[in-house]
């Protein structure tokens, strides 16, 4: 996704993230692009942590679709890790155009019941979203490094400024 894309699609997916959250109670979320491109986040204090989790959360749905591949199921629809004291859940998030990678974190306040039914409530507003209708231009190799660090500047231009 270019760096001129960005301002636009982070605006239009301020408000779903924000219902997201405050609905499934989750404490942390980050909505990426298959790239680790940041495009949606709530919960990150720190820039380092929005882009750790972004290229991890992109390597582990990448490797899980190929996983699934390998193994014959296809694809999976989410992964889910429970800690302790912390719960993970990684689902891809399909528009008509491509698909984004949503990461939750929660605790004790929230579910994993909870949290499905409000990211099924989620990828359909995202997806009905006209901003996700029509192909956009892709970024070429040359610029893919600053497209991608372009992200967290839309996001959280302080946070950006301490990495």
């Amino acid at each position: 996704m270019r760096r001129a894309d960005l301002p636009r699609l982070v605006e239009v997916l301020r408000d779903p993230i924000q219902s997201f959250v405050r609905e499934s109670r989750v404490r942390i979320a980050i909505l990426v692009n298959g790239a680790g491109q940041v495009l949606a986040q709530h919960g990150f204090t720190r820039s380092y942590e929005v882009m750790n989790v972004a290229s991890l959360a992109a390597a582990t749905h990448s490797s899980s679709r190929a996983l699934a591949g390998v193994s014959g199921a296809g694809r999976w629809e989410h992964l889910y890790h429970g800690g302790r004291d912390k719960q993970l859940f990684l689902a891809p998030l399909r528009t008509p155009i491509e698909e984004l990678i949503l990461v939750a974190i929660f605790d004790a306040e929230s579910s994993l019941g909870i949290v499905r039914l409000f990211y099924e409530n989620l990828e359909k507003e995202i997806g009905a979203l006209p901003e996700f209708m029509v192909a956009r231009a892709g970024t070429d190799q040359a610029n893919f490094e600053r497209d991608l660090e372009a992200g967290l500047e839309f996001i959280s231009p302080e946070a950006a400024s301490e990495g």
